[in-house]
């Protein structure tokens, strides 16, 4: 695509007709991509966005340059312009140098990042952060939702299929929850499957994402991680589950195990986020018939597992 000449025109002033109902801040909200949700308030002056670590934005994009992009404020406009990346800075669709930013554009960074700008009065900045945060996360668990995870896994899949890395998704679901709500009641199962994510968030590895997958079950994205270690991962959730008790809000005590499915993005005919997610479901599916309390491991040429 050509680039697109450099766009100068002036904006009228950002919050001039707020008068009395305060100030306006500037800020760009992560639509797609690595950090999808997340919002940042632009700075006063210059803003730079890259993957680089020294960036007031870091997008973790390897179709990013170091330092990508600024956005600058001069005279109560802000201006895109690109910083001499390789892939180019795109504004609704145009490749740009600089651009007049206007309320909802949007700016698109390598392949898979996309970013809207808006203003925000700066007495209800907080609650619209805690807003685009809120639609992120379960609200029963506090960990991301499943639109979030395959947001994420997309993403994670294109990166490890760029750099030949491995990449592993484990997914899991208790396997006496049926019974607990026929017993209990649906508040109780709840309960006790906000204190199984807890317990599970603080046995994983920082770096590996654990969200809310199904209605019952959960998924846990392993970065650079290959089928027999992320097996081993899952081994390790499925013993320390079974090892405790979780309690519900009446402060009954439940005894629960899980199954879990592993499946490896390099043992895939078809290496696609989509494809990954169908291979761990199947091994969730088959540990679940052959007896609960177990790991499988999706193998596609051993019909279609095997067992840890």
């Amino acid at each position: 695509m050509a680039m697109s000449p450099t766009i100068t025109r002036r904006l009228s002033r950002p919050g001039a007709n707020d008068r009395g109902q305060g100030a306006k801040r500037a800020y760009v909200v992560v639509l797609a991509g690595e950090r999808m949700g997340e919002c940042f308030t632009l700075n006063a002056g210059r803003t730079t966005i890259g993957r680089g670590v020294t960036t007031d934005i870091r997008i973790n994009d390897e179709g990013i340059s170091r330092t990508h992009a600024a956005v600058l404020h001069e005279d109560d406009v802000y201006y895109l312009t690109d910083a001499g990346s390789t892939n180019g800075t795109f504004a609704n669709g145009d490749r740009v140098t600089r651009y007049p930013l206007r309320e909802g554009d949007r700016i698109q960074l390598g392949a898979s990042s996309v970013l809207r700008f808006t203003y925000q009065l700066e007495r209800s900045e907080e609650p619209q952060r805690v807003q685009y945060e809120t639609a992120l996360r379960d609200p029963l668990t506090g960990l991301f939702n499943r639109s979030y995870l395959r947001n994420r896994l997309e993403s994670d899949v294109a990166s490890a299929l760029r750099h030949g890395k491995p990449l592993s998704l484990v997914v899991f679901d208790p396997d006496q929850l049926t019974e607990i709500t026929a017993e209990h009641g649906e508040r109780a199962a709840g309960r006790a499957l906000r204190e199984l994510a807890r317990h599970v968030r603080e046995i994983t590895r920082r770096d590996d994402l654990l969200a809310r997958w199904s209605r019952d079950g959960f998924a846990l994205v392993c970065r650079e991680v290959d089928a027999l270690r992320a097996a081993r991962a899952a081994t390790r959730i499925r013993e320390s589950v079974a090892a405790r008790r979780f309690a519900d809000e009446s402060g009954r005590e439940h005894a629960i195990t899980v199954s879990l499915g592993v499946a490896d993005l390099g043992m895939l005919r078809e290496p696609t986020a989509e494809a990954l997610a169908e291979a761990a479901d199947t091994a969730l599916f088959v540990a679940k018939r052959n007896g609960q309390n177990r790991v499988e491991i999706y193998d596609p040429e051993n019909e279609p597992t095997r067992h840890v």
